[in-house]
């Protein structure tokens, strides 16, 4: 039987599943749940009713409670503002709702549908700006994603580290790994997405360093997971590598979970 890590949060005792499901969004202490409403920790994979209720009588004992829901399905009148400013032609404005967004995107919404479809439609953009700012924002929603959208999508986001243009490539491919943190499927989707783009891109202009942010994504998911699948795929893809010096530099990566 699993054990829960050892740890000086002041959480009640839950189940190891939904203790990891609230560390993947940083919540390690009681007065953190005060920010998320119920029904975004249940969207969590491992978070189930018997947990919620363990964790709704902690919070009462203290004084507190989860945060109150808005009307289910109904985003804010800001949020509405950044989201149409991410095809904002003004750089300033454009920037200001991308890290609005990613901010508020690291953790569950209740309105990640009211803005999925605009989101992929953005991932073929005629602005790059727009392709990336979507890739990445939809890479963080897939923990708002009980329905599963992402499983008929993730192509689509995934062909976006192969935009013409690199530094857009770049920021999706970098971000991908949190779609991993929408459940055990989830993860088993970005693996194959990662294993099938570190072996298509040897041949690539930049090939060598699609690899190293392939292997530090799947660093990242297999951090936030401890799933020792994606461990075995990195280091599987890592002898995959023909070249010594960029070998070495892969192994790198992992360098400290192999010792």
């Amino acid at each position: 039987m699993t054990k829960a890590p050892q740890s000086s949060s002041d959480l009640p005792k839950i189940s190891v599943p939904a203790r990891r499901a609230l560390e993947s969004v940083g919540v390690t202490t009681l007065k953190q749940l005060t920010d998320f409403t119920e029904a975004e920790l249940l969207m969590l994979h491992g978070m189930g009713p018997k947990a919620i209720r363990i964790l709704r009588e902690a919070l009462k004992s203290k004084g507190w409670s989860f945060r109150e829901s808005t009307k289910a399905g109904k985003m804010d009148r800001t949020i509405r503002t950044h989201l149409d400013n991410i095809r904002s032609a003004d750089r300033e404005l454009q920037n200001k709702a991308y890290h609005f967004l990613m901010e508020k995107t690291e953790k569950p919404v209740d309105w990640a549908y009211e803005a999925w479809d605009e989101l992929v439609e953005g991932l073929t953009h005629k602005d790059n700006h727009v392709r990336a700012i979507s890739s990445q924002l939809l890479a963080n929603l897939a923990k708002s994603d009980p329905k599963g959208r992402m499983f008929k999508d993730f192509d689509k986001l995934l062909n976006v580290t192969r935009d013409e243009k690199f530094v857009t490539a770049r920021h999706c491919l970098q971000n991908i790994w949190k779609v991993g943190l929408g459940g055990k499927n989830a993860q088993q989707l970005v693996v194959k997405g990662l294993e099938k783009r570190f072996k298509e891109c040897a041949n690539e202009k930049n090939g060598t360093l699609i690899r190293y942010d392939i292997l530090v994504g799947l660093r990242n998911l297999y951090e936030a997971t401890a799933s020792s699948e994606i461990k075995e795929k990195a280091l599987a893809l890592i002898e995959l590598e023909r070249d010594t010096k960029y070998k070495k530099k892969y192994a790198d990566v992992w360098r400290d979970l192999t010792n």
